[in-house]
């Protein structure tokens, strides 16, 4: 039985989704209901930074909408490590598209990976260039910008956090324990 699965991070990639799930049918350009984009760590596991989604009332993170089957479901969770560093949470979502008779939303249920992990990092810029790209390719350029704010939101929150992070270590560390 086919599935519907909501992609924001690398299996956005059409290129990588080909490798990955020869069998799965881009959709199309898509929005999560309630959820934005953040950049997760692993310190325990490595260094690498993941992208995640989190609940946020009134926020719609950017995704691409595949329909898989039970196969491509089976790589996908070899891929994400499911169920050790995901697990699959169930989304709502919809594509906005238009007809004649105007604008509609297209509505799915499906699921997605969400880390099992919380945290904030700084990602690696090729990475988020990774991401960009491939919700780029599947979204109308009037919602670029979009993307990129969202992307970029998600990247600052990871500075912010990083710093505090830097501010808590040099506030109880070096010389003030002493």
């Amino acid at each position: 039985m086919k599935k519907i699965y909501f992609a924001y991070g690398a299996n956005t990639n059409k290129e990588a989704m080909k490798h990955r799930c020869p069998n799965a049918r881009a959709i199309g350009a898509g929005h999560l209901n309630d959820f934005r984009l953040k950049f997760n760590n692993v310190a325990d596991i490595d260094k690498f930074t993941y992208p995640e989604i989190e609940s946020a009332w009134y926020s719609e993170a950017p995704v691409v909408i595949w329909e898989i089957t039970p196969d491509c479901e089976k790589a996908l969770d070899r891929f994400e490590s499911f169920p050790s560093l995901y697990r699959k949470i169930e989304v709502d979502g919809y594509i906005h598209e238009k007809n004649t008779n105007g604008d509609y939303f297209k509505h799915y249920h499906g699921f997605a990976y969400k880390m099992n992990w919380s945290g904030l990092n700084i990602p690696n810029a090729s990475y988020v260039h990774t991401i960009r790209e491939g919700l780029k390719g599947f979204h109308p350029k009037s919602n670029w910008d979009y993307i990129d704010k969202m992307i970029d939101e998600a990247i600052l929150e990871s500075f912010k956090a990083s710093e505090e992070s830097l501010n808590s270590h040099r506030k109880y560390g070096g010389s003030n324990w002493r």
